[in-house]
């Protein structure tokens, strides 16, 4: 007689859905014991596959073939002037410079108006939503600009040369995903609020030169970072969805 064992189908099933509940616990501890309160841990469970991969008001497709300039050359005279750039702020910051870093690193939406609140508090629901969507679309619009390219940080690029001040990040380096992030945001909540336009700007870039300051990004990183913010705003502005969401943020916003 034959013997009967799992239905293999079934098996590879149950264990998929196992490492996917095994990882819950650890995506809660890595985010602060919050698995779902912030954009950031969207995108953590986006990534890990526990949530569903949606388009919310920009596909990210587009990006792995939109028009954009290409990374610097590794033997470029480009290159050579970001590695000097890296090293010269690797000499002369200091321990604050690092510590502001560290603080920008971890910067989210609400970074940009922490001296003066642009919503109520508690922050509505409406709102928090609002940003994670956002959030969720842009984070695959970046990974797919960094995998076109794939150009190593600068601390890989330069080992034993280039050495970072604050934690070293994964991924790829162009562009920046913290400066197409912050430039992003800064452009959102000009729409909601253009008379503090100038105001998110300055925050944009004070994150986007942290991250060079810090030592995980090239200038140019940065540079292609918001040129890509404005590219991706535009393309936000052709969205029914984003129009109206931003109209609903007005009213929400305080006067």
């Amino acid at each position: 007689m034959k013997k009967m064992g799992p239905d293999p189908k079934l098996y590879n099933l149950t264990m998929t859905f196992n490492k996917k509940l095994l990882l819950l616990p650890l995506l809660a501890a890595l985010l602060g014991g919050s698995a779902c309160s912030s954009p950031k841990a969207k995108i953590a469970l986006k990534k890990a596959h526990l949530i569903e991969h949606k388009v919310y008001y920009v596909p990210a497709d587009m990006f792995k073939t939109v028009e954009f300039a290409p990374a610097p050359a590794p033997d470029s005279q480009q290159q050579l002037a970001d590695k000097a750039a890296i090293l010269d702020w690797q000499a002369k910051r200091t321990k604050a410079d690092c510590e502001k870093a560290k603080t920008t690193a971890k910067a989210e939406y609400d970074f940009f108006w922490a001296e003066r609140p642009l919503f109520p508090e508690p922050l509505p629901d409406e709102v928090k939503g609002f940003f994670e969507r956002l959030a969720l679309d842009l984070e695959e619009a970046v990974t797919n600009m960094k995998g076109r390219w794939q150009r190593p940080r600068p601390f890989k690029a330069y080992p034993g040369e280039a050495e970072p001040c604050i934690k070293k990040s994964s991924g790829y380096s162009y562009p920046s995903g913290h400066s197409s992030f912050s430039r992003v945001f800064a452009n959102v909540l000009s729409d909601i609020a253009p008379d503090r336009k100038d105001e998110f700007f300055a925050k944009s870039d004070e994150i986007a030169q942290d991250r060079v300051i810090g030592g995980v990004h090239f200038p140019s990183d940065i540079a292609a970072g918001k040129v890509f913010g404005d590219l991706y705003h535009n393309e936000l502005l052709k969205s029914d969805a984003y129009r109206a969401d931003i109209e609903r943020m007005k009213a929400l916003r305080l006067k």
